[in-house]
């Protein structure tokens, strides 16, 4: 096709998967990797921080926000990816999301407390 993409008819195929790793997102996205270092914070989440360079670059017009969002959702995809070939990567998952329903339900527990409830 005109611009060097392809199309390519697969009668039956139901699934279509990631088969990138890190190297080749971070290749992909290298305008978005070279950022992330200019943050101010090392732990930067890219939401609100104070000296966020994503942010800064969102906000100026030099990264779309189609673009950080694709970057966002093929992280995840890998992610996934990981998690479904690594046991130990799945496991260290489910901990961590029963440790955040934990603190949740702690949490509400003691709203209610307080509450009266």
């Amino acid at each position: 096709m005109a611009g060097g993409a392809l199309l390519i008819d697969t009668p039956g195929m139901r699934e279509l998967g990631l088969v990138a790793d890190e190297a080749a997102l971070d290749e992909s996205f290298a305008d978005v990797t070279a950022l992330i270092p200019v943050c101010r914070f090392s732990d930067c989440t890219h939401v609100s921080e104070p000296g966020c360079a994503i942010l800064a670059a969102l906000a100026d017009g030099s990264l779309s926000a189609e673009r950080w969002q694709s970057y966002l959702k093929l992280q995840r995809e890998l992610a996934f990816v990981v998690r479904k070939e690594d046991p130990a990567a799945e496991a260290a998952n489910k901990v961590k999301w029963k440790q955040i329903h934990k603190t949740q339900r702690a949490k509400y527990k003691h709203r209610r407390d307080e509450e009266g409830g």
